[in-house]
């Protein structure tokens, strides 16, 4: 990797893992002096079992957004007093791994930080985990926390 480290991601879904993982990307990003993004997935499972439900599309925004707002609060009250400055929120719907890989893809200057496990342990015995696909496809550094 020769592209300079320009922000680091953070990939949350209000688990300790992933605040485990905002804490240590938090002082990432004050000793790079680079800005930090939480970043919050929408399952696109979430989003076949709304739609069967007979949601519409401005519904199933609206969960999303409701999601991400409860992941991104809980993150920043793990965050506390140690929250950097430069800190902004991004959603995006989908498969989570698919997603945060192709935020890479867009800037390989971006690192990740994420936790090894998230919300959903039963869900990454079947599919593998979500961690274990960003490291193996992921444009840009990725660093796991446990």
């Amino acid at each position: 990797m020769t592209d300079p480290i320009k922000e680091i991601l953070v990939p949350v879904d209000g688990s300790e893992n992933a605040n485990r993982a905002v804490r240590f990307a938090a002082t990432m990003a004050e000793r790079l002096d680079v800005p930090m993004r939480l970043f919050y997935v929408f399952p696109a499972a979430s989003v076949e079992i709304i739609g069967m439900a007979g949601m519409s599309r401005d519904d199933i925004d609206q969960a999303a957004q409701t999601a991400a707002q409860r992941a991104f609060d809980a993150t920043r009250e793990a965050l506390g007093d140690a929250a950097p400055k430069a800190l902004d929120e991004d959603t995006s719907i989908g498969d989570p791994a698919e997603e945060i890989v192709r935020f890479t893809e867009d800037d390989p200057g971006v690192m990740v930080i994420m936790g090894r496990r998230g919300l959903s342990r039963m869900k990454s015995l079947v599919l593998g985990s979500v961690s274990d696909k960003v490291s193996r496809h992921a444009k840009s550094p990725v660093t796991i926390i446990t």
